[in-house]
């Protein structure tokens, strides 16, 4: 199998291709693209790949761009950090929606699916139920709207349109609201509220240890080695910063 892999990050471009060659050493990545105008390029020499693993947030825009206005006869497995384009991912052929971050085993599946579809050369006929399920799991997708939190000798609560950001210390979760300079610590990590809890659209891991809230954002500047610092609506006693290999996928977000 010939893979054409269209993916702006290095980090992300490199564990793709290495879950690739570990499980599937037998294919081949035909190309590498990271632009919108690359992947039309691509898109233009039809028989040179099977399949193609697919970013939607690319530096130019979205990927969805490139397969406008074409016939598109190769499974296509879309790998992205936002579930919003799911339903819209069908109209490009897609047969596959694996999110970031990149479970290894989730991104398997998908990859033998692509080829089974590949070998029959059955065509793209989709479930339908598939296709109603995500549906139905997309449009009743609600995030957590508030947290409860310790203030003193009693709880509260604060909703998460006021928290300016969210980070760990030391094992622990701290929330931060949007005007104050008052922490408080809550009962989950930060996996767990960028996976499940809060809206992608509203919410992004700028690094490893924080979450900041779009509402709670005043300032971009550039920073050290190709980063980003941030300034924001509410105390932070350490300088935020965007880590170097999000910084492109962070720009597309506040663009959204």
């Amino acid at each position: 199998m010939r893979i054409l892999l269209v993916e702006d990050e290095p980090l992300a471009q490199d564990r793709i291709k290495s879950i690739i060659e570990h499980h599937f050493p037998s294919w081949t990545i035909h190309s590498a693209v990271q632009s919108i105008k690359e992947l039309r390029e691509e898109l233009k020499s039809p028989d040179a790949f099977d399949i193609i693993l697919c970013d939607i947030h690319l530096a130019d825009g979205l990927s969805f761009k490139a397969f406008e206005g074409r016939e598109i006869a190769h499974p296509v497995v879309f790998i992205t950090a936002y579930d919003q384009y799911a339903l819209q991912s069908f109209d490009h052929n897609c047969i596959d929606y694996v999110l970031k971050p990149i479970d290894e085993n989730r991104l398997v599946l998908a990859c033998q699916k692509a080829e089974k579809l590949c070998i029959s050369n059955s065509g793209l006929n989709l479930n339908s139920r598939l296709i109603d399920r995500l549906i139905s799991h997309y449009n009743s997708k609600s995030y957590k709207k508030r947290f409860l939190v310790k203030v003193g000798n009693k709880f509260s609560f604060i909703s998460s349109d006021k928290i300016a950001y969210f980070y760990s210390e030391e094992g622990f979760t701290y929330v931060v609201e949007i005007g104050s300079s008052s922490r408080y610590m809550i009962d989950h990590s930060l996996q767990e509220l960028q996976d499940n809890l809060l809206d992608p659209q509203q919410f992004y891991r700028v690094n490893r240890s924080i979450i900041i809230n779009l509402d709670g954002l005043m300032e971009i500047k550039p920073y050290l080695n190709g980063r980003l610092v941030l300034s924001l609506n509410a105390r932070s006693e350490a300088a935020i910063v965007v880590a170097r290999e999000r910084v492109s996928e962070f720009k597309n977000w506040i663009n959204q």
